[in-house]
């Protein structure tokens, strides 16, 4: 008779393989169970996405003005830009439609709300400024130009928001009392170069109408003002800028005393 000790060990195996397939089985079951009590249509909640970091003024009022006479009357728009994370703003001018004809300006002034925000260079600031329009040829560096600011870095590139290439010219200066950044471009009507002259006319003629109350702003624009050329004249009377010649007085007819005796 053999002994019922050596029995059980060979009972373990079988014992174990059927644990395992019982164990198997109720899974199986608990999801075919959890797919027929699913209710349909119920999707999992989902986070809302981020709100806009940029919100537009409804009521604008103009800080800085930038008259443009060589445009031939292109339409404009002034709009106020405020982030509400830090109180940044961006005060953005435009002229003109970058899918119709005609010239395209664009001038941004952009005043962060951190005092630790650094701007980056000219190529960098513009080429993330133009990702929405399809560009025909990449934002590269152009040299720079003097304007009543000091140097400005200018950059070159061509965008075809409409199909048809238009050459830009691009520019970004940045300060740092106080913290501001003044970029745009200026593109033309079609593949001709833009006039260097005439964007550094065009920066010469950036006023400010209200600081806001910005003492450090107001300094910035009445230190340029000082160096202003009046678009290469140097004269607010011989070459007067939109916004100057409101101020240039009329002559006044000089009126003579006494009789002139004719002979």
């Amino acid at each position: 008779m053999q002994p019922a000790s050596r029995s059980v060990p060979d009972d373990v195996p079988g014992t174990i393989v059927r644990i395992l397939a019982y164990l198997g089985g109720v899974a199986i079951l608990a999801v075919a169970a959890a797919s027929l009590l699913r209710t349909p249509g119920v999707v999992a909640p989902v986070d809302p996405a981020p709100g806009p970091k940029w919100i537009e003024v409804e009521r604008p009022h103009a800080a800085f003005e930038l008259l443009l006479p060589d445009l031939g009357g292109a339409p404009s728009r002034y709009a106020i830009l405020r982030r509400d994370a830090d109180g940044a703003r961006k005060d953005v001018l435009t002229w003109g439609d970058a899918a119709a004809s005609g010239a395209y300006v664009m001038v941004e002034i952009y005043r962060p709300g951190s005092a630790g925000e650094r701007f980056i260079d000219a190529a960098s600031e513009i080429a993330a400024r133009i990702i929405a329009f399809p560009v025909t040829d990449d934002v590269k560096p152009a040299g720079q130009i003097d304007s009543k600011f000091g140097p400005v870095p200018l950059v070159d590139f061509a965008i075809a928001p409409d199909g048809r290439e238009r050459r830009c010219l691009g520019f970004a200066r940045a300060f740092d009392a106080p913290a501001l950044q003044i970029a745009g471009w200026y593109c033309s009507a079609g593949q001709e170069v833009v006039n260097r002259a005439t964007l550094a006319c065009a920066l010469d003629r950036l006023t400010i109408v209200s600081a806001g109350g910005d003492d450090n702003l107001a300094q910035l624009f009445a230190h340029a003002e000082i160096k202003r050329t009046f678009c290469g004249q140097r004269n607010p009377i011989l070459a007067a800028t939109p916004e100057r010649r409101e101020h240039v007085a009329a002559p006044v007819p000089v009126k003579l005393r006494g009789r002139v005796r004719l002979r």
